[in-house]
């Protein structure tokens, strides 16, 4: 039959990885068929990063560019695209492209006769990275995150938070080294992360313990700190002073609302920023500025504060009646002495056996091809601490229960397609929008009789869009390349849509990828909506352009509007919820905070500074004052998002400050909405003050999904 058409190649060629190298050894043969390169797979494994266990296609992917300047598509085939492909047939074998409809803004759009739509290509995680850091703002890794709509006035968090999904072979059970680099960061200024401190220190199967980050730390960085089993105040003592901690604990003991990933339940470690004593007058909770290693930065996760009781509970399950905990204090000043520490040290992890590789470099005949699995998730014993404490915690450390990201019910980006599409030009849109540039001005062009010369116009650069992607909610990155260079943008419009508006890209950058420099364009988009979209390179006359584009949104924010109001009639009550903040009821409000010159002598039991304005917090009624009530009308529509609830929040732009000089949040406000669509309003809010009205998804690993800021007069 002529097959095969190239040698066979085996992963057995006496590399060090032979044993996991089956993808490489198979792109080898790839790579001879298609382009003659001679390799194998144990030298495509040096020309990429993962160095342990088993790689994918990506990894294939990095190590052709890298090492021959070739590549070669990827992708989630159906059968019958697969046997086209291998059946040469002579079409194009990708994503399902949906049907396009017509008229859109100022376009018609139609069918291409000499082409068909042809699904476009995304990124590799490590270039989706380099091309969001570069655009969007962050940095490589993943940590970084964009500009945030909301920072929360409080100064918290005093670290950017950092995920333990990096990439690492390990990131499912990192959860402890994840919060140690947090930890790390904050007192010594390391820059690190989870898969990297694994690297540094011994155990390398399964979860690790807080000898285990120590020893990461120290051999790495040559720093260290404290670590020991805690009492609840001991605690709340060292956060109160401005020490971080890392604890470990056991996550079914937190509450569904506020898991990251609801059915997780076993070992956990997290970092804890700060401590608020709370307010006992108003029923206001002690709480731990929380960053769960388990939230996602790049989609806007900056922690949240918790319910102290909830946490110590956490931490207490896990620690027989102690607080497994590592902790140091920020640079800058000198830490404060922790009186009477009576703390009982973490035990050392128990002896065992190393797991190293099998030295037999050839399988026997029923034997794995993959001799490097992925980690077991069986249990490790951990020792018990001498004395009263009892055991300390089950018999298994955070992360042995490996977690994984939770399938996002669709992504931030796809079905996207390019080509098979032509433009043509209709009136509707300049009918509605008279003054829009390039609609005709009613003045006709007469052309004189006979047979006028052709007016040649030089052609415009070439424009072709390499790949659109997205890795966070309502932002998509389009990268295309313009030749000759030339000033450049994106324009999309929603398809379907007529009358519509075209939009424009609101940042460009560059970036050099596949060899050559791609133009960054980022587009602000809403969630579950279908847009078609065209990179433009020049101006007037002389622009090129690249074919019409299509892709569809996934979850996030569809619709989000605030508005100020007067409540002509409010009712006041106090409710109830597991942040530190003050609650509304449903569909009641609270009294407004009143600037202490406008009492006119009144007495204030408890009141508080926000950037240099004295107001009262008293919820009695003091007068017509505290019976007037501006609420913040807030609607909001999210697609995709399994959350549930949402919270609608109102930060005063400023901290407030006790006249003790502490931090109180009984100034911000939060009332609960429905999951998915909603209309809240929050109130009553303090006059001449700024407010950050935010809505957050309960159950959800990102952070506030959409904020704007109002200002009460």
């Amino acid at each position: 039959t002529g097959f095969p058409r190239i040698n066979p190649i085996t992963q057995f060629d006496g590399g060090p990885f032979q044993g996991a190298n089956c993808t490489l050894a198979s792109g080898s043969m790839l790579a001879r068929l298609a382009f003659g390169v001679v390799t194998n797979g144990s030298v495509l494994r040096t020309l990429q990063d993962d160095q342990d266990g088993g790689t994918g296609l990506n990894d294939l992917s990095k190590a052709l560019w890298r090492g021959y300047g070739v590549s070669a598509p990827t992708g989630l085939l159906k059968p019958n695209q697969l046997k086209d492909l291998l059946a040469g047939v002579d079409t194009p074998a990708g994503v399902d492209t949906p049907a396009v409809p017509g008229p859109v803004v100022a376009f018609n759009q139609e069918p291409d006769p000499s082409a068909a739509p042809v699904a476009m290509a995304t990124l590799a995680p490590i270039d989706l990275d380099a091309a969001a850091a570069a655009l969007l703002g962050g940095a490589p890794g993943g940590q970084g995150t964009e500009p945030a709509v909301f920072k929360d006035p409080t100064g918290f968090p005093r670290i950017n938070p950092i995920t333990q999904f990096d990439g690492g072979p390990f990131q499912g059970a990192n959860c402890t080294l994840a919060s140690g680099s947090m930890l790390a960061r904050l007192a010594f200024g390391v820059v690190t992360n989870g898969s990297v401190l694994r690297t540094l220190q011994d155990d390398q199967d399964g979860g690790t313990g807080l000898n285990d980050l120590r020893q990461a730390l120290w051999r790495g960085y040559g720093v260290s700190a404290p670590t020991g089993l805690l009492r609840p105040q001991q605690l709340k003592d060292l956060l109160a002073s401005g020490y971080g901690a890392v604890i470990q604990g056991l996550y079914g003991e937190i509450p569904t609302g506020l898991r990251l990933q609801r059915s997780f339940t076993g070992g956990h470690a997290i970092y804890l920023d700060g401590y608020y004593p709370g307010n006992a007058k108003r029923g206001i909770p002690e709480a731990y500025y929380v960053i769960d290693p388990l939230g996602r930065p790049k989609a806007g996760y900056k922690g949240e504060w918790w319910p102290a009781s909830i946490v110590d509970t956490f931490a207490l399950a896990f620690g027989g009646g102690r607080i497994p905990a590592m902790w140091a204090f920020p640079p800058g000043g000198v830490p404060p002495e922790v009186v009477g520490p009576d703390v009982v040290p973490i035990p050392d992890d128990p002896p065992g056996p190393p797991d190293t590789p099998n030295a037999s470099a050839t399988p026997g005949p029923t034997a794995s091809a993959d001799a490097t699995a992925s980690p077991d998730a069986s249990a490790t014993p951990t020792a018990s601490p001498a004395g009263p404490v009892g055991p300390v915690g089950p018999v298994f450390e955070p992360g042995d229960l490996t977690v994984e990201l939770p399938l996002v019910p669709r992504a931030p980006v796809g079905d996207t397609g390019l080509g098979g599409l032509i433009v043509v030009p209709i009136f509707d849109f300049c009918l509605v929008n008279p003054g829009l540039a390039g609609c005709p001005t009613g003045l006709e062009a007469v052309f004189p009789a006979g047979a006028p010369p052709l007016l040649q116009l030089p052609r415009g650069p070439n424009v072709e869009v390499v790949f659109v992607d997205s890795d966070r909610a309502n932002h998509v990155i389009v990268g295309f390349t313009v030749d000759p260079p030339a000033t450049a943008d994106v324009k999309f419009w929603v398809q379907g849509v007529s009358p519509g508006s075209v939009g424009h890209a609101s940042a460009m950058s560059s970036i050099d990828l596949f060899g050559s420099t791609i133009i960054l364009a980022r587009l602000d988009v809403n969630a579950s909506t279908t847009y078609a979209f065209q990179a433009v390179g020049g101006s007037g006359l002389f622009a090129g352009t690249s074919e019409v584009g299509t892709f569809t949104t996934g979850s996030g924010v569809e619709a989000f509007d605030v508005a100020l109001a007067q409540e002509a009639t409010p009712v006041f009550q106090a409710g109830s919820g597991l942040s530190p903040y003050s609650h509304l009821a449903e569909k009641a409000f609270l009294r407004p905070m009143i600037q202490l010159q406008a009492l006119g002598g009144s007495a204030c039991d408890e009141s508080a500074d926000y950037g240099g304005t004295a107001y009262c917090l008293d919820q009695v009624d003091l007068g017509p004052l505290s019976n007037t009530c501006t609420v913040a009308k807030v609607s909001y529509v999210l697609a995709g998002i399994d959350a549930e609830s949402v919270a609608v929040r109102a930060f005063p732009d400023e901290a407030g400050m006790t006249p003790d000089g502490d931090l109180t949040l009984d100034g911000v406000l939060e009332a609960s909405g429905p999951a998915g669509t909603g209309a809240v309003s929050v109130g009553c809010l303090g006059s001449g003050m700024t407010y950050h009205v935010l809505i957050d998804a309960i159950g959800d690993d990102r952070g506030p999904l959409a904020s704007e800021t109002v200002t009460v007069p």
